[in-house]
């Protein structure tokens, strides 16, 4: 009697006879379709998971730089004079007669205004705000002084 072997998955029954030309061109051209299939496969998953790491990356940066700062908002000193920051870097100082537009940058509690405008100085002041009061200490670019400025609330947005 001839022992008997199941063939695995994956193992074909070769037979007897040796495989003609045509048949090991074919054989070939398969095993070539399956390694092409397996890079594919591969390279697009290595492409999708590229891409949610860049759309995460995006989104981080994002939510990072969408954040406003301390001092977003409308800030009135007095009568005359009032201050808007938008919570990103830009804002203009508003006077009576005129008005100047200014990028601002904030490091710890330094406040850095550079206008647009030449005729305005440039100006640092150290700043703190509690509650409702801005507080702005003149320092490079200023005659000195302290200055308290109060939060305009919008209207609208209160209703």
């Amino acid at each position: 009697m001839q022992d008997y072997q199941p063939i695995s998955s994956g193992e074909q029954r070769r037979s007897e006879r040796p495989l003609t030309q045509s048949e090991r061109i074919a054989y070939r051209n398969r095993m070539k379709k399956k390694k092409q299939n397996k890079r594919r496969m591969q390279i697009g998953g290595a492409s999708v998971l590229l891409i949610v790491i860049i759309v995460a990356i995006i989104l981080i940066v994002k939510g990072c730089s969408g954040a406003t700062d301390a001092l977003a908002g409308t800030w009135d000193l007095d009568s005359n004079t009032t201050y808007e920051f938008d919570g990103k870097g830009s804002g203009a100082m508003l006077l009576t007669l005129a008005d100047y537009d200014f990028t601002y940058e904030i490091k710890d509690n330094q406040l850095y205004i550079d206008f647009v405008n030449e005729s305005a100085h440039d100006a640092t002041y150290e700043f703190s705000v509690k509650g409702d009061t801005l507080t702005l200490i003149g320092g490079e670019g200023t005659i000195g002084g302290t200055y308290e400025l109060t939060k305009v609330h919008d209207k609208k947005a209160d209703k």
